[in-house]
């Protein structure tokens, strides 16, 4: 009887664990250069952005344009996108940067934290 007890909780434990939870959360980036500061497709348009899906969540953001593009850099705070290591350089090493382009966080990229280059991919 206990095992028949304990066969059946485990699968039922089981079936809950395997089952997909409900996603009801809104995917938006925060904090720092990545954070989403225009929210809407008529404000992006109206600061020159382009309404967009950037990452691979079905969630639209607006990419701009940066006004400080290629000005050097230690850390992404100090750029409107990100702070990018220059070409080449090498993982864990000190390297001085440059901001990005635009405010697109996602995709693979070489970036400048705190003087240090290092990857990150943001899908």
């Amino acid at each position: 009887m206990i095992k028949r007890f304990a066969s059946v909780l485990l699968v039922g434990l089981l079936a809950a664990c395997s089952a997909p939870a409900e996603r009801t959360d809104t995917v938006m980036p925060t904090g720092g250069p990545d954070k989403a500061t225009v929210t809407n497709e008529a404000e992006c348009t109206a600061v020159g952005g382009q309404w967009t899906q950037l990452g691979r969540a079905p969630v639209k953001q607006c990419l701009r344009q940066t006004a400080d593009a290629g000005k050097a850099c230690t850390e992404s705070e100090q750029c409107e996108g990100q702070c990018l290591a220059p070409e080449g350089s090498v993982d864990g090493t000190q390297v001085g940067g440059t901001c990005s382009v635009d405010t697109n966080p996602f995709g693979c990229q070489q970036r400048v934290r705190d003087g240090v280059a290092s990857t990150i991919c943001v899908d």
